[in-house]
C-alpha cells in the first residue's frame, strides 16, 4: 500500500527519519528502505506501522480488509463478480436498503474478487483529504451492511444532506467518535447524531 507516501508525509512535518523510527519503533535503515521503495516483507513490522498511523495492518499491506475465512484458510478466493461504480449522488439510495444494481444508470460494472457483500458497491474518491492513503480518483469498494470500528475507513454524511457524503476514518478520542481525515488540511469531524455512516470501506485499487 502507500507506507511511502505516510512515511515521507511524517518526515514532511518535521520528524527526523530517526525520530519517525523510534516512534514506530522499527530501525532507521527500515524507515530508508521504504524512502527507496523496498517495502517491509514481516508482518509484524506492517503490524507496527499500522498501529502509528492507526489503521488496519492488511489495508495498509495490501488495500483490503482479509476476511476471516482467508484467515483460517477454509476458504482460498471470492468468485469475481460485478460490482456497481456508483456517484456520489446515489450513494443516498443504498440508506434506502435498494440493491446497488437496481440503481438507475450506474456509472459502470466493475470486475471484483475478494468483494463480499450482495449491497457492496465502488465509489472514485472525489478529492484530497485522505491522503495519501488514498488519492483523487482511486476506486474504493464500500459494503454498506457491515459495522465499522476505530481505525476503519468508512463513508458518512450528515444526516438529510447527502452532498456532505465523505471518506474519513472511523477514530475514537476519549468517548467521542470521530471522523478524521489524514490530511491534516482538513479537520476532524465529531460523529454525533446529525450524521451517520453509510458504509465501511472493505477494498482500495488503485491506478483506474
Amino acid at each position: 500500500m502507500n507506507l511511502k507516501g505516510l512515511v515521507c508525509r511524517e518526515l514532511g512535518e518535521g520528524l527526523t527519519e530517526k525520530e519517525l523510527a523510534a516512534a514506530v519503533g522499527v530501525s532507521p535503515r527500515t524507515i530508508i528502505k521504504i524512502l527507496a521503495d523496498r517495502l517491509p516483507k514481516e508482518p509484524a513490522v506492517w503490524k507496527k506501522f499500522a498501529k502509528y498511523f492507526r489503521m488496519d495492518a492488511d489495508f495498509l499491506r495490501i488495500g483490503r480488509l482479509v476476511s476471516a475465512m482467508e484467515t483460517s484458510g477454509s476458504a482460498s478466493t471470492v468468485p469475481t463478480r460485478k460490482v456497481p461504480l456508483l456517484t456520489w449522488a446515489q450513494v443516498s439510495q443504498m440508506m434506502e436498503k435498494i440493491e446497488p444494481s437496481t440503481i438507475t444508470d450506474p456509472e459502470a460494472l466493475l470486475e471484483a474478487t475478494d468483494v463480499a457483500g450482495a449491497r457492496t458497491f465502488a465509489l472514485r474518491v472525489k478529492d484530497d483529504s485522505m491522503y495519501p492513503m488514498f488519492g483523487e480518483g482511486e476506486i474504493i469498494f464500500v459494503n454498506p451492511d457491515l459495522e465499522a470500528e476505530p481505525g476503519q475507513y468508512v463513508v458518512a454524511a450528515a444526516r438529510n444532506s447527502p452532498d456532505s457524503a465523505m471518506l474519513r476514518e472511523l477514530n475514537m478520542i476519549g468517548e467521542q467518535y470521530v471522523l478524521h481525515p489524514l490530511n491534516r488540511r482538513y479537520k476532524d469531524i465529531p460523529l454525533r447524531n446529525d450524521y451517520s455512516i453509510w458504509g465501511k470501506v472493505v477494498r482500495l485499487r488503485k491506478n483506474l
